[in-house]
């Protein structure tokens, strides 16, 4: 309809001669409106420009206008101020947003071709520059740059704040471009998307409710409450804020809802401010007004403070001094020990200070920032007693003995590993250490850290698989006989997909909380079973899930940002909303197995889709296309996607594939990612995982040798050599693998200095 409507008034123009600029600024201002995105901060408020290309409330305007989790209204020509009601599709690669207001009979601009413009033509911008309002300006089409990728109009016309979402229409009328960039450097000189690019937007929209739109990025409400503003947010495990506080001083908290545990206990976080200049770190004792105590760095110092109130008057600084235990410019570990009658406050397992100021009773415990400072916070912890990072005297003696091994010509070994893993956390610290002052040999040792982490992270993954690990050359067995009980002594628990999809992300990324992913998809489940009702039928609870997850939370396939790693990791793609087919995938079968609705996976050739298989015999089965918001697709339409990636349609991509193999298409995603931004460390995790899991591949064992020789781990590398010589997989040329073994043994012993 949008585009039968738009080319109707482009035919329209078409009749027409190119008409001059009076006329044709009475003509486009009828469709500019004022586009309002207020934030809780008024120094984060937004405005800019913004115009109709539906006569029924679609609303286009660049993406930044409108900003995060803000609301947002637009104020028609005669100054009828409208909410918005859902974001009709948006992206921020190219920042551009489309906007769908509750209007009729508006007056829509048509969309004109944005790549047979020259460089040269006239051209018109139209809009509200710094809030003067229908200001229509005459330029050029100066020109065409790359910006970031992106093949940007190049414009030698007024452009000012104000100015994004401003259409650039040519002298018959038709949009060419959307205003998104002003020159920082050149006056007079703006940049605006081609509106090629909108068009691609507009056939395949997204539309999300606003209210959906506003909890993108959002704190859980049933964990955190904020006061006094600042934009608090979380992402990838962390949560982040910007944005002044509107109490005194620019002060704001997050506080947790839940009320604190009785007394002792501690809380601790790391903190890390982008600037030192900032203040931000933990509160405790919150009354949920004015009222608590704060322990945070300020300008590289460590301050503890008593707020008493509102202002500065009733503030009373407890401690503040520099400390040797803190690192400016790096994550910081602040824990507070609250007794009955005293508090202890640690910077990296230090002591800093002790007080036994009771003046302000227990209360609630959280976050706070000041003066508008951006900071991360991870790994917020509360419990009785937090385990010390610092090693014991033991530790160390045991640690030191462990990295005495470790050799600056080589990464550590494998037993090296093994030996750390127990000691993981208390080992970073001596290694971050111990590489300060061996810089040759701290490459290394950052390295074990990451290997470290890598190993146990693998381990987690195959025990989420339902498996112990095979001896080098045994084949793994799969889920079906994993489930197989009748003749194990014990049962083998059931392959975990969603905590095994979310232990990938976990190995790149230790901040990231399966649990807490877990809950929330938990959470999506229970509001889907209650909107379904009771009684509901499968196919009532499938046609559920489809509108909760695709329209009211609008998951989606990721257009813009394809080959991204954030696409492979599955807590990324639930806090964005938006990612590859085959995590996609997996959210909507374990949400699926929630509503005990039977969903399989399905592994097309370079387009994963999963079937639902009803029990009652009489429903017809459905492949459903989760990357395409839940496109249902035949049979013949399935094959198709298989001879569109150069495959013929064999039986074994209509099979319901197993968790293990959804695993490894998973980390094979990540590997071909790896590879193509040549990163042999990153490619080399994800190769030890696939051969972890199938010890027997000789396809990735043989990648793994490669990459273990070339990373200059030469007796791991020999080990994979040897493994080939002995099982001889189809294929294996003898020869050459005795000369490979000679030729690493010859290094390896360079290496060891012999």
């Amino acid at each position: 309809m949008l585009f039968t409507c738009c080319a109707r008034f482009a035919a329209a123009v078409d009749s027409k001669s190119e008409r001059s600029l009076p006329d044709l600024a009475k003509e486009v201002k009828q469709s500019l409106v004022v586009v309002h995105a207020t934030g809780r901060d008024p120094r984060s408020s937004g405005q800019g420009t913004g115009f109709v290309i539906s006569s029924d409330g679609l609303i286009v305007t660049a993406r930044h206008v409108i900003g995060d989790r803000r609301p947002v209204r637009v104020e028609l020509t005669d100054g009828t101020s409208l909410p918005v009601t859902h974001v009709h599709t948006a992206t921020g690669v190219l920042d551009l947003v489309v906007l769908r207001v509750d209007a009729t009979d508006l007056i829509p601009l048509p969309l004109g071709d944005s790549e047979n413009v020259v460089v040269g033509q006239s051209v018109v911008v139209a809009g509200h520059p710094r809030g003067f309002k229908d200001s229509v300006h005459a330029g050029i089409l100066s020109g065409r740059d790359d910006i970031n990728g992106i093949s940007m109009l190049q414009l030698s016309v007024a452009i000012e704040p104000g100015s994004s979402g401003e259409p650039v229409v040519d002298r018959s009328g038709r949009v060419i471009g959307v205003v998104t960039l002003k020159s920082t450097t050149t006056g007079h000189l703006g940049f605006a998307i081609p509106v090629r690019h909108l068009k691609a937007m507009l056939d395949a929209p997204v539309p999300i409710p606003i209210k959906r739109w506003m909890t993108i990025g959002a704190l859980d409400p049933k964990r955190w409450s904020t006061l006094w503003d600042a934009n608090w947010r979380q992402r990838a495990g962390r949560i982040l804020v910007d944005g002044y506080g509107t109490a005194f001083g620019g002060r704001s908290l997050c506080l947790q809802t839940a009320t604190a545990p009785e007394l002792p206990f501690e809380i601790q976080a790391d903190v890390k401010l982008d600037e030192e200049s900032g203040a931000a770190g933990l509160a405790f004792h919150a009354d949920g007004d004015h009222r608590h105590y704060g322990f945070y760095p300020s300008a590289e110092k460590i301050r503890l403070t008593r707020f008493n109130g509102p202002d500065l008057n009733s503030w009373t600084i407890l401690h503040n001094e520099a400390h040797s235990a803190y690192r400016p410019n790096d994550w910081n570990t602040f824990k507070v020990r609250i007794e009955d009658d005293q508090f202890r406050c640690y910077v990296n397992d230090e002591l800093v200070v002790e007080s036994t100021d009771t003046e302000i009773a227990p209360g609630r415990i959280g976050l706070v920032t000041f003066r508008g400072t951006s900071a991360g916070f991870r790994r917020f912890i509360v419990a009785p007693s937090i385990p010390s990072n610092r090693p014991t005297d033991d530790q160390k003696i045991t640690i030191a003995g462990i990295l005495d091994d470790v050799q600056s010509v080589r990464p550590a070994s494998q037993q090296t590993i093994e030996q750390l893993m127990p000691l993981e956390r208390q080992s970073a610290l001596l290694i971050a250490q111990e590489a300060k002052a061996l810089e040759l040999k701290a490459v290394h040792l950052r390295q074990l850290a990451i290997d470290v982490h890598a190993a146990r992270v693998r381990k987690q993954i195959l025990e989420a698989l339902g498996r112990k690990p095979a001896a080098e050359g045994t084949k793994q067995k799969n889920d079906a006989a994993l489930n197989d009980a009748s003749d194990q002594k014990t049962t083998t628990p059931s392959p975990d997909l969603l905590k095994a999809a979310l232990l990938i992300a976990v190995m790149d990324n230790a901040e990231v909380d399966p649990a807490a992913y877990v809950a929330r998809v938990d959470q999506v489940a229970d509001e889907i079973r209650e909107e379904a009702g009771k009684n509901a039928t499968e196919v009532e609870r499938l046609s559920t899930l489809d509108r909760i997850l695709f329209e009211e939370y609008g998951f989606h396939g990721s257009q813009w940002e394809y080959y991204t790693q954030s696409n492979s990791y599955l807590n990324e793609v639930i806090d964005d909303r938006e990612g590859l087919p085959i995590t996609l995938s997996v959210l909507y079968i374990e949400l699926a197995r929630r509503l005990e609705l039977k969903v399989v996976g399905l592994g097309l050739p370079g387009h994963y889709v999963v079937r639902f298989e009803p029990k009652d015999p009489d429903t017809e089965q459905q492949i459903i296309d989760v990357f395409n918001r839940g496109k249902r697709l035949s049979r013949a339409d399935a094959e198709q996607l298989i001879k569109a990636a150069n495959y013929p349609p064999l039986p074994e991509f209509f099979e319901g594939q197993e968790t293990s193999q959804i695993v490894k298409r998973m980390l094979n995603n990540l590997l071909g990612l790896a590879e193509s931004e040549r990163n042999d460390e990153r490619a080399l995790r994800y190769l030890e995982t696939l051969v972890f899991l199938d010890t027997s591949d000789p396809q990735a064992r043989a990648r793994r040798l490669e990459l273990r020789a070339r990373t200059g781990r030469l007796a791991e590398a020999l080990d994979d050599a040897n493994w080939f010589i002995k099982e001889q997989p189809e294929g294996t040329n003898t020869d050459r693998l005795f000369e490979l073994r000679a030729e690493l043994q010859r290094q390896l012993n360079v290496q060891a200095g012999k």
